[in-house]
């Protein structure tokens, strides 16, 4: 599988508006990684409070759009392993690095890579460059959860 389209991703996905970070998928590497996109639009929530005079993609939206990306990796990679109401929730955020700020206008592709893949847990580390200039970096654990 080289590609999802948004309806493909929004199936993977627990989450709904406003809170879907990821528009797209480019690639998929199945139980290794997965590339995406993330349209930044000025019309976004976020931007009514942060900040109403000079928008800037929070940070913490930006590691949820790493996370989602590799839910959809996950879902795409241990389909059987879940039943219907496990998934695996965001445990831990380490060594997250902020390095440019994201504005409306702009495209964050997010590269997201496993780590450790265990059957209670997983370890990501995720990347996201705008115009090719890495604004985001660091790594991700989560655990598995009942709903």
């Amino acid at each position: 599988m080289t590609s999802l389209t948004f309806e493909e991703v929004r199936a993977c996905l627990k989450q709904r508006f406003p809170l879907i970070m990821v528009d797209r998928v480019l690639e998929v590497e199945l139980g290794k990684r997965i590339k995406a996109v993330k349209n930044v639009t000025g019309n976004e929530i976020q931007f009514l409070g942060h900040f109403p005079d000079r928008a800037v993609m929070p940070g913490t939206l930006i590691i949820e759009a790493i996370g989602q990306a590799a839910s959809i990796l996950f879902s795409l990679t241990t389909p059987a392993a879940l039943d219907e109401r496990e998934f695996l929730v965001l445990a831990a955020v380490h060594e997250m690095r902020f390095l440019a700020p994201v504005f409306p206008g702009q495209t964050m592709i997010l590269e997201t890579s496993i780590v450790k893949m265990m059957p209670e847990m997983a370890l990501v580390e995720g990347t996201v460059t705008v115009d090719d200039t890495v604004v985001t970096k660091g790594k991700l654990s989560f655990a598995r959860k009942t709903i």
